[in-house]
């Protein structure tokens, strides 16, 4: 997701306005800082600003300008610490609450950085980047809905290229192809010659079933970026999407080729060699997979599923179980071990995990029930 870059430059325009109240203590060592600080000396400028601020404790400017140069120097912590001194003196000081919200998404609290982006719009309603960062550390905690939201009421005041996009992505989240297709639509009418975009779409027009759409698109893609293996796996979904097993083996034996260390291709070559049950490959594929990222539940799940299939029902109760532990939610994990659990007759067990399933929106295990937990 692109961010809002957080430079001196701006917050200096910022702090011209409270010139005006600096404290000629320490007027002299404020200039020099900032002067330092234009020119990239952070370190050399942090040393004046703590020299101005221990001379004028309260004034505004200093502190805000030795946050934002503590911010460049990546200490986060001292950085929030001054623009929590700024607030202190200034309540309603919507830059301080915005750029400490900022400060804390760097630091990967995104609840915290909300409440404050939430404090700098109560504020200041018409804060345009402050929609667009609450949007994006919405986003990036999960609450897709209220990214999309927050994202809207940015583009009802500044239709950009980035906006669109990072909207569209939300939506693809929420599984809104139709309406992430849109976003992506709009974002090539500003800007036509970023591969981006294309790649986004296709995988959009891959999630709506359209996969020749979907294949333009990686076929416009990789004319930019025509060693991309994130193309080629793109390509080869939606190749599998329409049953062409050759391209996509093809596509997927290419992007591995180009990126070794890539793993969804081998989950996707995986997943495509369960579909002509070569359970066996399938089951190496999966194994690399997981040895790249070992948090993918999705490999773990089908690697679980490729036990079943050859038999090793030790195996793939260990596989669900991982599923389980990294995606708590994941409805299918718990039908798959309920099954698993009736070979090995802990009837308790599989009727525990076939009750879950369906609490989670699962349908399947409906009959299973009726006549398995009697």
């Amino acid at each position: 997701m692109k961010h809002l870059h957080l430079t001196l430059t701006i917050v200096i325009s910022i702090l011209l306005s409270f010139s005006a109240y600096s404290q000629k203590s320490g007027e002299n060592y404020y200039k020099k800082g900032t002067a330092k600080s234009i020119a990239g000396l952070y370190k050399e400028a942090l040393e004046d600003f703590d020299k101005a601020v221990k001379l004028s404790p309260e004034e505004i400017s200093y502190l805000f300008a030795r946050a934002a140069v503590k911010s460049e120097l990546e200490d986060y912590a001292g950085a929030i610490q001054d623009y929590s001194s700024v607030i202190e003196l200034k309540p309603d000081y919507a830059e301080a609450y915005f750029y400490r919200a900022y400060t804390k998404d760097m630091l990967e609290d995104y609840e915290g950085a909300i409440k404050d982006y939430d404090k700098a719009i109560k504020i200041n309603p018409d804060y345009l980047q402050a929609y667009h960062n609450r949007a994006t550390a919405k986003d990036k905690s999960g609450d897709f809905s209220g990214a999309v939201e927050d994202y809207s009421k940015a583009i009802l005041s500044k239709p950009d290229y980035f906006t669109y996009i990072n909207r569209g992505k939300a939506q693809y989240e929420l599984k809104d192809y139709a309406s992430a297709i849109r976003d992506y639509d709009k974002a090539v009418d500003v800007n036509a010659n970023d591969v981006e975009v294309y790649f986004l779409r296709g995988y959009a027009k891959t999630g709506s079933k359209d996969y020749v759409g979907a294949i333009k698109d990686f076929e416009k893609a990789l004319e930019f970026t025509p060693e991309d293996a994130r193309i080629y796996n793109g390509r080869a979904l939606a190749a599998l999407g329409m049953n062409d097993f050759k391209a996509a083996f093809h596509d997927l034996n290419y992007a591995i080729e180009l990126k070794w260390d890539y793993e969804e291709p081998y989950y996707n070559r995986g997943f495509a060699r369960s579909e002509l049950e070569d359970y066996t490959l399938a089951l190496n594929d999966l194994n690399k997979a997981i040895e790249l990222k070992p948090n993918y539940y999705q490999a773990y799940f089908l690697r679980g599923v490729m036990k079943s299939k050859l038999n090793d029902f030790k195996g793939d109760i260990v596989d669900f179980n991982k599923t389980i532990e990294l995606k708590p939610d994941f409805a299918d994990a718990y039908y798959n071990r309920g099954i698993s659990k009736t070979r090995s007759d802990d009837k308790e067990g599989a009727c525990l995990d076939f009750n879950k399933s369906i609490k989670l929106g699962s349908s399947k295990a409906e009959q299973v029930i009726k006549d398995y937990c009697k």
